[in-house]
């Protein structure tokens, strides 16, 4: 059974190609141009069920252009189902579509009137083989330079430019000085200069390349440099596409950053008890390395702390006279900014929440309590602490008042800036302490009484300086009865310098003796593994409160 087909084709005039058609056998071509649209209709009357070809388009690029947009089409119909079209792409050597033909076929069991092929297109003349002083033009086809971060010392590194052989370029690096005008690299001396310099009309050999090298200071603040490419127009050269920048088919921009060397600082502090300390630990100590360097550096601390009144116990006691750290004793703060005078309350509301996180401790002018963090909503820059803080006319937090955020662990230097350490020797049986990280220098004295006759356990000593009375603090020395149990000290008084044991002695005057267990004198050493050093300066404070106890 014989059917009726009518369907429509248009295309968009352009005077800068042209499109044939050529219709299948049985098929009637019409075409009329209606406001720069050229419409063409095919009508034919095929056998039900049988593939029929309707026409062949061709579309061709004219002398000195070629499809920007190679030629597409989008068919209108509710029979999809019944077109089959092919196509075939002609390029030329640099692969731009010059040609695209179109077989359209059609099958289909029922009538079918009105559906329409629409062809969509974009021409663009093809590049100048020649310039304005009609010169061959020549081409930059690439450029080669490592653009990754350079190290704070400085490094040389190779460049290749190909080309096409006699293709000239330029080529200026600038170097973007933070502390004072940018400078440019001068390639006669290897260093950059404040005078405007670069390489100029550099020449493609018969090699297909030039390659040359820069040589990047040492450098003691961040700094960024600028690379830019470009052709010598005017003595025939072009840059390939891939080597151009989106906004200027003139010039390739790359940039390289170079960071300086990265400071971990590692500080003691003592929050409640610093006024108790005679000889308080040294200044900082650093470690230094390139910004983000993981290769791990090792460094052993050792810190001798005395006291000028009062004893030091262990926060955490193991043996006898050793105790542990962990690495939650190593924090990190933030400091971040109040936005709004305090409400009454426990939200408070905050810059910018970034880098903080649930558990850490909030001090500052105004704050109440041992605040710590217990929720975060960055959408509205605000954290809800443990501790209701008061309104800031009661004596709240100010607006734009600096408050400080603290946590320990290496999570959380992390979190702030990058940095992540490692505490060496810890042993997981232990709950993740570093066990022997503190030890107390022990308490000797002599005994100046001549009357510890066994009746009681009073002991009347030289000194009870560093001695405290505790289940903890031991006595041994010649003659000490530890037959029941090792001897304790109940009590001491420091008028009479005088010790209470837990059993009765028999000692003999100027007997010395031994106290472990406090001590107006520590030793705490242990060594840390910076495994990366993150992207800025930090600082590592050894919270010295929760490792030793002053009483």
């Amino acid at each position: 059974m014989a059917l009726s087909i009518n369907l429509n084709s248009t295309v968009n005039i352009d005077s800068n190609h042209t499109v044939s058609i050529s219709a299948g056998s049985s098929v009637t071509a019409s075409t009329t141009v209606t406001n720069y649209v050229s419409n063409t209709n095919y009508a034919l009357t095929p056998n039900s069920g049988v593939q029929a070809t309707v026409a062949t388009i061709t579309f061709t690029a004219s002398s000195g252009y070629y499809y920007f947009k190679e030629p597409k089409y989008n068919v209108r119909t509710q029979q999809s189902s019944a077109y089959d079209i092919t196509e075939t792409i002609t390029r030329d050597s640099n692969n731009r579509v010059t040609a695209k033909v179109f077989v359209v076929k059609y099958t289909n069991t029922v009538n079918s009137f009105g559906d329409t092929i629409i062809f969509n297109h974009t021409t663009k003349a093809l590049p100048a083989t020649t310039n304005i002083h009609n010169n061959t033009l020549v081409e930059i086809k690439s450029f080669e330079l490592d653009t990754s971060d350079i190290v704070s010392t400085g490094a040389t590194r190779s460049f290749i430019v190909k080309g096409d052989v006699t293709a000239k370029f330029n080529l200026k690096i600038t170097k973007d000085n933070p502390s004072g005008s940018d400078t440019t690299y001068d390639f006669t001396t290897n260093t950059f200069t404040a005078s405007a310099t670069q390489l100029t009309d550099q020449e493609i050999d018969t090699t297909g390349q030039f390659i040359g090298f820069v040589t990047f200071p040492n450098i003691s603040v961040d700094d960024t440099y600028t690379v830019e490419l470009s052709p010598s127009l005017a003595k025939g050269t072009t840059l390939n596409s891939s080597v151009q920048d989106t906004t200027d088919k003139n010039l390739y921009t790359l940039i390289i950053n170079q960071y300086k060397i990265i400071t971990i600082s590692v500080v003691l502090a003592s929050t409640s008890y610093s006024g108790s300390y005679s000889s308080f630990p040294p200044s900082t100590i650093t470690i230094t390395g390139e910004r983000n360097s993981t290769e791990r550096l090792v460094k052993s601390f050792s810190y001798d702390l005395s006291l000028s009144a009062n004893s030091f116990t262990f926060a955490r006691g193991y043996t006898t006279n050793v105790a542990g750290m962990h690495p939650l004793d190593i924090r990190s703060s933030v400091v971040k900014v109040k936005n709004g005078n305090q409400a009454a309350g426990t939200t408070v509301l905050l810059d910018d929440v970034q880098n903080l996180t649930v558990g850490m401790l909030m001090t500052g002018t105004g704050v109440t309590g041992s605040a710590r963090v217990i929720s975060i909503d960055p959408s509205a820059n605000s954290i809800v602490v443990s501790v209701a803080q008061d309104a800031q006319g009661d004596g709240g937090m100010a607006d734009d008042a600096n408050i400080t955020f603290t946590y320990g662990g290496s999570e959380i230097s992390k979190l702030i800036s990058g940095c992540e350490f490692e505490l060496l020797n810890i042993e997981e049986v232990t709950s993740g302490y570093l066990l022997n990280a503190v030890t107390l220098t022990p308490v000797e004295t002599l005994v100046n009484d001549a009357s510890v006759d066994g009746s009681d356990g009073v002991v009347t000593v030289d000194s009870v300086a560093g001695i405290k009375a505790a289940s903890t603090t031991f006595v041994s020395g010649r003659g000490i009865n530890a037959a029941a149990v090792a001897p304790h000290v109940d009590s001491v008084n420091t008028g009479t310098n005088t010790v209470t044991l837990s059993a009765n002695q028999t000692l003999d005057d100027n007997t010395p003796l031994t106290f472990t267990g406090s001590s107006r004198n520590a030793t705490l050493a242990f060594s840390i593994a910076i495994t990366n050093f993150g992207t800025q300066d930090h600082t590592l404070t050894i919270n010295l409160d929760s490792i030793l106890t002053v009483s």
